[in-house]
Protein backbone atom coordinates (compact mmCIF):
# COMPACT_ATOMS: atom_id res chain seq x y z
CA UNK A 1 0.00 0.00 0.00
CA UNK A 2 2.99 2.85 0.89
CA UNK A 3 4.69 2.07 -2.88
CA UNK A 4 1.04 1.92 -4.12
CA UNK A 5 0.18 5.53 -2.43
CA UNK A 6 3.31 6.98 -3.39
CA UNK A 7 2.94 6.08 -7.35
CA UNK A 8 -0.44 7.51 -6.52
CA UNK A 9 1.43 10.54 -5.78
CA UNK A 10 4.41 10.72 -8.03
CA UNK A 11 1.93 10.30 -11.32
CA UNK A 12 -0.28 13.47 -10.27
CA UNK A 13 2.91 15.23 -9.42
CA UNK A 14 4.63 14.76 -13.10
CA UNK A 15 1.57 15.71 -15.01
CA UNK A 16 1.64 18.78 -13.11
CA UNK A 17 5.28 19.52 -12.18
CA UNK A 18 7.50 17.03 -13.74
CA UNK A 19 6.31 17.64 -17.70
CA UNK A 20 5.96 21.39 -17.19
CA UNK A 21 9.80 21.26 -15.90
CA UNK A 22 10.76 18.75 -18.73
CA UNK A 23 9.28 20.10 -22.06
CA UNK A 24 10.61 23.52 -20.23
CA UNK A 25 14.62 22.24 -19.97
CA UNK A 26 14.06 20.36 -23.67
CA UNK A 27 12.24 23.13 -24.92
CA UNK A 28 14.93 25.52 -24.42
CA UNK A 29 17.82 23.04 -25.18
CA UNK A 30 16.45 22.65 -28.35
CA UNK A 31 14.93 26.07 -29.26
CA UNK A 32 13.53 25.52 -32.98
CA UNK A 33 12.91 29.19 -33.98
CA UNK A 34 10.11 30.39 -36.53
CA UNK A 35 10.67 32.65 -39.90
CA UNK A 36 9.04 35.49 -39.18
CA UNK A 37 7.94 38.27 -41.74
CA UNK A 38 6.10 41.25 -41.25
CA UNK A 39 4.20 41.11 -44.38
CA UNK A 40 0.29 41.34 -45.06
CA UNK A 41 -0.92 38.96 -46.81
CA UNK A 42 -5.21 37.90 -47.16
CA UNK A 43 -6.29 36.77 -44.42
CA UNK A 44 -10.33 36.01 -43.57
CA UNK A 45 -11.15 36.47 -40.10
CA UNK A 46 -13.97 34.01 -39.68
CA UNK A 47 -16.16 34.51 -36.43
CA UNK A 48 -18.36 32.21 -35.34
CA UNK A 49 -22.11 32.78 -33.68
CA UNK A 50 -25.31 31.64 -32.48
CA UNK A 51 -27.77 33.83 -31.26
CA UNK A 52 -25.13 37.03 -30.18
CA UNK A 53 -27.16 39.90 -30.54
CA UNK A 54 -26.02 41.32 -27.28
CA UNK A 55 -22.27 41.43 -28.55
CA UNK A 56 -21.91 40.73 -31.94
CA UNK A 57 -22.02 44.77 -32.77
CA UNK A 58 -19.44 45.43 -30.59
CA UNK A 59 -17.22 42.45 -31.80
CA UNK A 60 -17.61 43.54 -35.50
CA UNK A 61 -16.72 47.06 -34.49
CA UNK A 62 -14.03 45.75 -32.65
CA UNK A 63 -13.07 43.68 -35.37
CA UNK A 64 -13.18 46.58 -38.66
CA UNK A 65 -10.41 48.67 -36.09
CA UNK A 66 -8.03 45.97 -36.19
CA UNK A 67 -4.03 47.33 -36.65
CA UNK A 68 -4.29 45.28 -40.35
CA UNK A 69 -4.62 46.36 -43.67
CA UNK A 70 -8.24 46.71 -44.55
CA UNK A 71 -8.55 45.44 -47.82
CA UNK A 72 -6.16 42.49 -46.98
CA UNK A 73 -8.76 41.27 -44.08
CA UNK A 74 -11.82 40.04 -45.18
CA UNK A 75 -14.62 39.55 -42.34
CA UNK A 76 -16.98 36.56 -41.96
CA UNK A 77 -19.34 35.60 -39.34
CA UNK A 78 -20.99 31.94 -39.67
CA UNK A 79 -24.21 32.01 -37.90
CA UNK A 80 -24.96 28.54 -37.10
CA UNK A 81 -29.07 28.59 -37.28
CA UNK A 82 -29.51 31.65 -34.76
CA UNK A 83 -32.66 32.57 -33.74
CA UNK A 84 -32.43 35.90 -32.46
CA UNK A 85 -31.39 39.06 -33.89
CA UNK A 86 -27.72 37.72 -35.06
CA UNK A 87 -28.07 37.85 -38.44
CA UNK A 88 -30.09 41.00 -38.66
CA UNK A 89 -27.38 42.75 -36.77
CA UNK A 90 -24.82 41.42 -38.95
CA UNK A 91 -26.52 42.29 -41.87
CA UNK A 92 -26.14 45.91 -41.21
CA UNK A 93 -22.42 45.93 -41.81
CA UNK A 94 -22.51 44.58 -44.88
CA UNK A 95 -21.81 48.05 -46.13
CA UNK A 96 -18.61 48.14 -44.17
CA UNK A 97 -17.33 44.67 -46.28
CA UNK A 98 -18.69 42.02 -43.34
CA UNK A 99 -20.30 39.00 -45.18
CA UNK A 100 -22.75 36.41 -43.21
CA UNK A 101 -22.84 32.99 -43.63
CA UNK A 102 -25.73 31.31 -42.47
CA UNK A 103 -25.95 27.65 -41.56
CA UNK A 104 -29.24 26.02 -40.88
CA UNK A 105 -29.91 23.65 -38.47
CA UNK A 106 -27.65 24.47 -35.84
CA UNK A 107 -25.35 21.67 -37.02
CA UNK A 108 -22.58 22.54 -34.35
CA UNK A 109 -19.49 25.11 -33.97
CA UNK A 110 -17.65 22.75 -35.98
CA UNK A 111 -19.75 21.56 -38.77
CA UNK A 112 -20.83 25.44 -39.01
CA UNK A 113 -17.03 26.25 -39.72
CA UNK A 114 -16.56 23.64 -41.96
CA UNK A 115 -19.28 24.64 -44.27
CA UNK A 116 -18.29 27.96 -44.13
CA UNK A 117 -14.90 27.18 -44.94
CA UNK A 118 -16.11 26.05 -48.73
CA UNK A 119 -17.03 29.97 -49.50
CA UNK A 120 -13.59 31.10 -48.19
CA UNK A 121 -10.74 31.83 -50.76
CA UNK A 122 -7.96 33.47 -48.72
CA UNK A 123 -5.10 30.73 -47.88
CA UNK A 124 -5.08 31.96 -44.33
CA UNK A 125 -8.01 31.92 -41.91
CA UNK A 126 -8.01 32.97 -38.46
CA UNK A 127 -10.83 31.54 -36.15
CA UNK A 128 -12.50 33.38 -33.43
CA UNK A 129 -15.76 33.67 -31.14
CA UNK A 130 -18.01 36.38 -31.13
CA UNK A 131 -17.20 36.94 -27.00
CA UNK A 132 -13.33 37.37 -27.70
CA UNK A 133 -12.19 40.60 -27.42
CA UNK A 134 -9.29 40.49 -29.44
CA UNK A 135 -5.84 43.06 -28.94
CA UNK A 136 -5.20 45.34 -32.27
CA UNK A 137 -1.98 43.79 -33.64
CA UNK A 138 -3.42 40.26 -33.21
CA UNK A 139 -3.69 39.58 -36.60
CA UNK A 140 0.04 40.84 -37.40
CA UNK A 141 1.19 39.06 -35.06
CA UNK A 142 -0.30 35.81 -35.41
CA UNK A 143 0.33 35.92 -39.71
CA UNK A 144 3.83 36.79 -39.40
CA UNK A 145 4.67 33.37 -38.23
CA UNK A 146 3.03 32.23 -42.18
CA UNK A 147 6.30 33.57 -43.20
CA UNK A 148 7.93 29.92 -41.97
CA UNK A 149 6.50 27.33 -44.11
CA UNK A 150 6.92 24.48 -41.87
CA UNK A 151 4.16 26.04 -40.04
CA UNK A 152 0.43 25.26 -40.87
CA UNK A 153 -1.26 27.11 -37.55
CA UNK A 154 -0.39 29.38 -35.08
CA UNK A 155 -2.41 29.80 -31.90
CA UNK A 156 -2.55 33.09 -29.55
CA UNK A 157 -2.43 33.60 -25.93
CA UNK A 158 -5.51 33.80 -24.30
CA UNK A 159 -5.87 36.19 -21.24
CA UNK A 160 -8.78 35.83 -18.80
CA UNK A 161 -10.07 39.62 -17.78
CA UNK A 162 -10.24 40.29 -13.78
CA UNK A 163 -13.83 40.13 -12.79
CA UNK A 164 -14.44 40.56 -9.23
CA UNK A 165 -17.68 38.79 -9.34
CA UNK A 166 -16.11 35.42 -10.62
CA UNK A 167 -15.06 32.86 -7.95
CA UNK A 168 -12.77 31.43 -10.72
CA UNK A 169 -10.90 34.27 -11.90
CA UNK A 170 -7.52 33.16 -9.44
CA UNK A 171 -7.73 29.99 -11.13
CA UNK A 172 -8.87 30.33 -14.30
CA UNK A 173 -5.87 32.87 -14.36
CA UNK A 174 -3.01 30.81 -13.07
CA UNK A 175 -3.94 27.98 -15.34
CA UNK A 176 -4.02 30.04 -18.35
CA UNK A 177 -0.50 31.81 -17.27
CA UNK A 178 0.60 27.84 -16.57
CA UNK A 179 -0.49 26.44 -20.03
CA UNK A 180 0.97 29.52 -21.93
CA UNK A 181 4.30 28.26 -20.69
CA UNK A 182 4.01 24.88 -21.79
CA UNK A 183 2.85 26.06 -25.28
CA UNK A 184 6.05 28.28 -25.18
CA UNK A 185 8.40 25.75 -24.59
CA UNK A 186 6.33 23.27 -26.92
CA UNK A 187 6.95 25.54 -30.10
CA UNK A 188 10.91 25.46 -29.46
CA UNK A 189 10.28 21.52 -28.71
CA UNK A 190 8.89 21.42 -32.43
CA UNK A 191 5.36 21.96 -31.99
CA UNK A 192 1.76 22.35 -29.86
CA UNK A 193 -0.72 19.50 -29.62
CA UNK A 194 -3.81 21.69 -29.22
CA UNK A 195 -4.55 25.14 -30.18
CA UNK A 196 -6.92 28.22 -27.94
CA UNK A 197 -9.67 27.69 -30.25
CA UNK A 198 -10.98 31.54 -29.93
CA UNK A 199 -7.33 32.64 -31.67
CA UNK A 200 -6.25 30.61 -34.33
CA UNK A 201 -4.88 31.30 -37.41
CA UNK A 202 -4.18 28.27 -40.05
CA UNK A 203 -3.61 27.35 -43.39
CA UNK A 204 -6.94 26.59 -45.41
CA UNK A 205 -5.31 23.95 -47.90
CA UNK A 206 -3.70 22.15 -44.90
CA UNK A 207 -7.73 22.00 -43.21
CA UNK A 208 -9.41 18.95 -42.84
CA UNK A 209 -12.96 19.02 -42.14
CA UNK A 210 -13.59 17.27 -39.01
CA UNK A 211 -17.25 15.63 -37.88
CA UNK A 212 -19.69 17.50 -36.00
CA UNK A 213 -19.65 16.66 -32.41
CA UNK A 214 -15.31 16.89 -32.36
CA UNK A 215 -14.30 19.72 -31.00
CA UNK A 216 -11.69 21.63 -33.38
CA UNK A 217 -9.50 23.44 -31.26
CA UNK A 218 -7.69 20.28 -29.92
CA UNK A 219 -8.32 17.65 -33.05
CA UNK A 220 -7.47 20.14 -35.68
CA UNK A 221 -3.90 20.88 -34.78
CA UNK A 222 -3.30 17.17 -34.53
CA UNK A 223 -4.49 16.54 -38.26
CA UNK A 224 -1.94 19.64 -39.07
CA UNK A 225 1.31 17.26 -37.05
CA UNK A 226 0.34 14.67 -39.05
CA UNK A 227 0.86 16.06 -42.16
CA UNK A 228 4.18 16.92 -41.09
CA UNK A 229 3.36 20.77 -40.31
CA UNK A 230 3.90 22.54 -37.00
CA UNK A 231 1.34 24.51 -34.38
CA UNK A 232 2.98 27.27 -33.00
CA UNK A 233 2.33 29.40 -30.48
CA UNK A 234 2.75 33.59 -30.59
CA UNK A 235 2.51 35.02 -27.62
CA UNK A 236 2.15 38.66 -28.83
CA UNK A 237 -1.04 38.01 -30.13
CA UNK A 238 -3.17 38.32 -27.15
CA UNK A 239 -6.86 37.76 -26.91
CA UNK A 240 -9.25 38.58 -23.94
CA UNK A 241 -12.00 36.45 -22.16
CA UNK A 242 -14.22 37.09 -19.35
CA UNK A 243 -13.98 33.90 -16.58
CA UNK A 244 -16.72 32.16 -15.93
CA UNK A 245 -18.99 33.56 -12.72
CA UNK A 246 -19.16 30.56 -10.66
CA UNK A 247 -17.55 27.06 -9.89
CA UNK A 248 -20.96 25.14 -12.13
CA UNK A 249 -20.77 27.17 -15.37
CA UNK A 250 -16.71 26.17 -15.32
CA UNK A 251 -17.89 22.94 -14.29
CA UNK A 252 -20.02 22.55 -17.36
CA UNK A 253 -17.55 24.10 -19.64
CA UNK A 254 -14.75 21.35 -18.45
CA UNK A 255 -17.17 18.70 -18.75
CA UNK A 256 -17.53 19.43 -22.65
CA UNK A 257 -13.86 20.20 -23.78
CA UNK A 258 -12.39 17.22 -22.24
CA UNK A 259 -15.34 14.92 -23.45
CA UNK A 260 -14.20 16.45 -26.77
CA UNK A 261 -10.51 16.06 -26.10
CA UNK A 262 -11.14 12.39 -25.64
CA UNK A 263 -13.22 12.18 -28.70
CA UNK A 264 -10.65 14.28 -30.15
CA UNK A 265 -7.40 12.17 -29.33
CA UNK A 266 -10.41 8.77 -30.07
CA UNK A 267 -10.14 10.33 -33.68
CA UNK A 268 -6.92 11.16 -34.53
CA UNK A 269 -5.22 8.11 -32.79
CA UNK A 270 -3.11 6.95 -35.48
CA UNK A 271 -0.62 10.17 -33.71
CA UNK A 272 -0.05 8.24 -30.74
CA UNK A 273 2.85 6.19 -33.16
CA UNK A 274 5.74 7.17 -30.70
CA UNK A 275 8.14 6.15 -34.10
CA UNK A 276 6.31 8.68 -36.22
CA UNK A 277 5.42 11.28 -34.11
CA UNK A 278 7.58 11.22 -30.69
CA UNK A 279 6.98 14.46 -30.05
CA UNK A 280 3.51 14.67 -29.96
CA UNK A 281 3.34 11.23 -27.93
CA UNK A 282 5.32 12.52 -25.80
CA UNK A 283 3.39 15.67 -25.20
CA UNK A 284 -0.09 14.28 -25.46
CA UNK A 285 0.69 11.13 -23.18
CA UNK A 286 1.85 13.54 -20.59
CA UNK A 287 -0.36 16.64 -20.65
CA UNK A 288 -3.73 15.20 -21.86
CA UNK A 289 -4.17 11.39 -21.48
CA UNK A 290 -2.57 11.09 -17.89
CA UNK A 291 -4.07 14.20 -17.09
CA UNK A 292 -7.50 12.98 -18.03
CA UNK A 293 -7.04 9.87 -15.39
CA UNK A 294 -5.75 11.93 -12.34
CA UNK A 295 -9.02 11.94 -11.03
CA UNK A 296 -8.97 8.32 -10.89
CA UNK A 297 -5.88 8.24 -9.41
CA UNK A 298 -6.35 11.32 -6.65
CA UNK A 299 -9.77 9.17 -5.96
CA UNK A 300 -7.49 5.72 -5.53
CA UNK A 301 -5.05 7.79 -3.25
CA UNK A 302 -7.90 8.59 -0.73
CA UNK A 303 -8.24 4.89 0.66
CA UNK A 304 -4.89 3.72 -0.09
CA UNK A 305 -2.94 6.42 1.85
CA UNK A 306 -5.63 5.77 4.63
CA UNK A 307 -4.85 2.25 4.77
CA UNK A 308 -0.71 3.18 4.36
CA UNK A 309 -0.66 5.12 7.23
CA UNK A 310 -2.99 2.12 9.68
CA UNK A 311 -0.30 -0.48 8.22
CA UNK A 312 2.26 1.77 8.80
CA UNK A 313 1.53 4.62 11.60
CA UNK A 314 5.27 5.83 12.08
CA UNK A 315 5.16 6.97 8.54
CA UNK A 316 5.66 10.66 8.43
CA UNK A 317 5.36 10.65 4.78
CA UNK A 318 1.51 8.91 5.22
CA UNK A 319 0.79 11.33 8.11
CA UNK A 320 1.43 14.29 5.90
CA UNK A 321 0.32 12.89 3.02
CA UNK A 322 -3.67 12.11 5.01
CA UNK A 323 -3.88 15.59 6.59
CA UNK A 324 -2.37 17.41 3.09
CA UNK A 325 -5.62 15.50 1.07
CA UNK A 326 -7.69 16.60 4.11
CA UNK A 327 -6.62 20.24 4.35
CA UNK A 328 -6.70 20.99 0.15
CA UNK A 329 -10.31 18.91 0.39
CA UNK A 330 -11.49 21.31 3.03
CA UNK A 331 -10.22 24.38 1.45
CA UNK A 332 -12.28 23.91 -1.63
CA UNK A 333 -15.32 23.05 0.58
CA UNK A 334 -14.90 26.37 2.19
CA UNK A 335 -14.55 28.21 -1.29
CA UNK A 336 -17.83 26.68 -2.61
CA UNK A 337 -19.36 27.52 0.56
CA UNK A 338 -18.26 31.48 0.23
CA UNK A 339 -19.56 30.91 -3.21
CA UNK A 340 -22.66 30.40 -2.51
CA UNK A 341 -22.53 33.26 0.37
CA UNK A 342 -20.93 35.64 -2.93
CA UNK A 343 -17.81 36.39 -0.86
CA UNK A 344 -14.59 35.80 -1.78
CA UNK A 345 -11.04 34.05 -1.16
CA UNK A 346 -8.49 33.66 -3.88
CA UNK A 347 -6.42 31.61 -2.00
CA UNK A 348 -8.38 28.65 -1.38
CA UNK A 349 -10.40 29.35 -4.77
CA UNK A 350 -7.54 27.71 -6.47
CA UNK A 351 -7.90 24.22 -4.51
CA UNK A 352 -11.84 24.44 -5.59
CA UNK A 353 -10.51 25.49 -9.07
CA UNK A 354 -8.43 21.84 -9.26
CA UNK A 355 -10.97 20.02 -8.19
CA UNK A 356 -13.60 21.32 -10.26
CA UNK A 357 -11.21 20.41 -13.04
CA UNK A 358 -10.20 17.06 -12.15
CA UNK A 359 -13.99 16.31 -11.02
CA UNK A 360 -14.68 17.38 -14.72
CA UNK A 361 -12.72 15.09 -16.01
CA UNK A 362 -14.04 11.96 -14.20
CA UNK A 363 -17.24 12.68 -15.83
CA UNK A 364 -16.53 13.50 -18.79
CA UNK A 365 -14.56 9.87 -18.94
CA UNK A 366 -17.90 8.09 -17.99
CA UNK A 367 -20.32 10.00 -20.17
CA UNK A 368 -17.45 8.86 -22.91
CA UNK A 369 -18.32 5.70 -22.01
CA UNK A 370 -21.81 6.29 -22.01
CA UNK A 371 -23.52 8.87 -24.15
CA UNK A 372 -22.84 9.77 -27.41
CA UNK A 373 -21.23 13.61 -27.43
CA UNK A 374 -23.91 15.85 -29.10
CA UNK A 375 -22.29 18.69 -31.44
CA UNK A 376 -23.85 21.98 -29.94
CA UNK A 377 -23.44 23.24 -26.14
CA UNK A 378 -24.64 26.69 -25.08
CA UNK A 379 -22.15 29.05 -23.78
CA UNK A 380 -21.46 29.33 -20.11
CA UNK A 381 -21.51 33.07 -19.23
Amino acid sequence: MYTLALMLVLIPVYVYAGYPVLVVVLGALRRRQVQQSEATPPVTLMIAAYNEEKGIAQKLEQSLRLNYPREQLSIVVVSDGSTDRTDAIVKSFHDRGVRLIRVEGRVGKTEARNQALAHITTELVLFSDATTEYHPDIVRKLVRNFADPTVGMVTGHLVYKKDTASSMTAGQGLYWQYESLIKRSQTWLGTLTGSVGCATAFRRSLYTALPPHIIEDFTEPLTFVMKGFRVVYEPEAVCYELPTQKSGDEWKMRVRVVRGGIAGMLYARKILNPFKFPVATFQLVSHKILRWLVPVFGLLLIPVSGLALLANPESILMLLLVLGQVVFYLCALAALILEKLKLRLPLINIPLYFIVLNAACLVALVKTLTEPLAPTWETQR
